[in-house]
C-alpha cells in the first residue's frame, strides 16, 4: 500500500472508482443508498490511494468531530495505561480519534470546559476518583458518556467491576489465612469505588465475627509515595499488622517497597494484597497477590456502550457490573 498522502482528495477517489464525488462522500460518511458493487469499488480506490477524509470538513457535514474524549486518572498508574491502550485502539478501528484528558478532581471545571469547546462526540470517564458532583458536571454537558466505575448519573451508561464483592474477596482471603490484625491502605473515602471496596471488606469482617481496628486504616489517595509513607507508619507501630489490603496495585507496590526498606519480609512478616491485577503485578519482582478486576473487558465494554449510545441516543441507559476474582501469588501466606 502506498504512503498516505495529504494531497489525495475525494475527487481523486471518485475518478479512480469511476463514480461521482457525491457517491464517495455518501460512503465515507456512512450513508445508505449505494449498491454493494459501487461501495466495493470506492473502498478499493480509497485503499489503493491511501485516502483519509478530512475530519474537520467531515464534521461540517455530519455534525460529528469523530473525536472521543477519554478522561484518565493518575497516568503514573499502569491501570490507566492498560485501559487507554485498548480503548484508543478500538476507537481508532471504529474511525474515531482519542482526546486524552486529565481527570484530577481539582480540574473538573476546566475539564468540562475543554470537552465542551472541543465538541467531542462522546466521553469515556476511566477515573474512579471523581466525586458524584464532578461526574454530574461532565454528564450535564449533554455529551454521550460512559463511566467506568460506580456513581454514574442514572441516565449515563456505566461499566464497573463489582468493587463491593472485590472488597469481600480481599477480606475473605486474608481472614482465611488466619490474619486478624489487618491494615488497609485506601483511596479517598469520598470516591464511590473506594467506598464500595471498603464496605465489602468491613462486611466480610463482620460476617466472620472479627472487629476491624480503625487505627489500621490509612488513606493514601491511591498514590505510590503516600502508600509508601502509610505502610512505613503501620509497620512501625508497636503492634504492626500482619497483613495489608491495598486498594490498588500501585499502592501495593509502594507497600512492598516500604516493607523492603524497613527490612520487613513479605510474606513472612507481613502479607500484602493488591487490587486490579495490572500486568506488572505478575512480574517476578512483585509477584503480587491481588484481586483482579477485568480491565480489558471493561475497556472493550466501555467502547461498545459508547458506540451503541452514539448509534441510538434514545436507548435506555445500561449499567454493567463485572465480577472480580482472587489471583494468588507469593505476597500472602497463612500465619
Amino acid at each position: 500500500m502506498p504512503p498516505k498522502s495529504r494531497g489525495v482528495t475525494s475527487i481523486d477517489v471518485a475518478k479512480a472508482a469511476g463514480v461521482s464525488q457525491t457517491t464517495v462522500s455518501r460512503i465515507v460518511n456512512g450513508r445508505e443508498g449505494v449498491s454493494d458493487d459501487i461501495r466495493a469499488k470506492v473502498e478499493a480506490a480509497i485503499e489503493k490511494l491511501g485516502y483519509r477524509p478530512n475530519l474537520s470538513a467531515r464534521s461540517l457535514v455530519t455534525s460529528r468531530t469523530q473525536t472521543i474524549g477519554v478522561v484518565l486518572g493518575d497516568p503514573r498508574n499502569s491501570y490507566y495505561a492498560e485501559l487507554l491502550h485498548t480503548i484508543s485502539g478500538e476507537l481508532n478501528h471504529a474511525g474515531y480519534r482519542t482526546l486524552i484528558l486529565s481527570g484530577r478532581a481539582d480540574t473538573t471545571e476546566d475539564l468540562a470546559r475543554t470537552l465542551w469547546e472541543t465538541n467531542v462526540d462522546g466521553v469515556i470517564l476511566t477515573t474512579t476518583l471523581l466525586s458524584p458532583d464532578d461526574e454530574g458536571r461532565i454528564v450535564s454537558l449533554g455529551v454521550p458518556s460512559v463511566t467506568m466505575g460506580p456513581g454514574a448519573a442514572p441516565a449515563s451508561d456505566s461499566i464497573s467491576p463489582d468493587n463491593f464483592e472485590g472488597g469481600r474477596i480481599a477480606a475473605r482471603h486474608l481472614l482465611d489465612l488466619g490474619h486478624r490484625r489487618i491494615g488497609v491502605i485506601s483511596g479517598p473515602l469520598g470516591a464511590a469505588s473506594v467506598n464500595d471496596r471498603h464496605r465489602g471488606f468491613l462486611l466480610e469482617f463482620a460476617a466472620a465475627g472479627v472487629s476491624f481496628d480503625e487505627d489500621l486504616l490509612e488513606v493514601a489517595d491511591l498514590d505510590y509515595t503516600r502508600a509508601f509513607d502509610a505502610t512505613t507508619r503501620l509497620l512501625q507501630l508497636p503492634e504492626p499488622p500482619t497483613a495489608l489490603f491495598c486498594h490498588n496495585d500501585l499502592v501495593a507496590f509502594g507497600a512492598l517497597n516500604a516493607a523492603t526498606a524497613l527490612g520487613v519480609a513479605v510474606p513472612e512478616d507481613v502479607s500484602i494484597l493488591g487490587f486490579d491485577d495490572v500486568a506488572m503485578s505478575s512480574w517476578q519482582a512483585f509477584d503480587l497477590t491481588t484481586v483482579r478486576q477485568p480491565i480489558l473487558d471493561m475497556a472493550h465494554g466501555a467502547v461498545e456502550l459508547l458506540l451503541s449510545r452514539l448509534a441510538s441516543p434514545e436507548q435506555d441507559a445500561a449499567h454493567v457490573l463485572l465480577p472480580c476474582s482472587l489471583v494468588e501469588r507469593s505476597t500472602t501466606r497463612a500465619l
